[in-house]
């Protein structure tokens, strides 16, 4: 499977924020995805799935960031980046759709990643 960068992050993070939840970005689709957008301004909420584009290699084992001691979790049993396939998926709040940006808050990408895909959230079926 071939992925198709949709977008590109612009937020000017090049570090992990302690408070991602507060960082606001815009999303920048490709001109031929712009009709795409369409009803996506009457949206309060959007998963995104985008490229962990920086990070290199993956581990089976990794320390979770929020832990308090040094033990390990499979690497699927948390959010780290060391993924074999480096796919990242957040709930995001929607704040404004214009032409080709999306203005997002609460995406925790670094600037530059690349966008693949970006889905309604439902709250009766994605229950969170």
């Amino acid at each position: 499977m071939k992925l198709r960068r949709i977008a590109t992050v612009i937020n000017g993070m090049t570090e992990t924020a302690a408070d991602w939840d507060k960082v606001s970005s815009k999303l920048v689709f490709e001109k031929e995805y712009v009709d795409s957008l369409y009803g996506l301004n009457k949206l309060k909420r959007a998963w995104v799935i985008f490229g962990f584009h920086r990070h290199r290699g993956w581990s089976p084992m990794v320390r979770p960031r929020c832990a308090k001691d040094e033990s390990l979790v499979g690497v699927f049993a948390s959010r780290g980046v060391q993924r074999p396939n480096k796919l990242g998926l957040t709930l995001v709040d929607l704040v404004n759709v214009k032409g080709n940006t999306v203005t997002v808050k609460g995406l925790d990408a670094f600037d530059g990643s690349p966008v693949y895909d970006i889905k309604n959230y439902d709250e009766d079926y994605d229950g969170y």
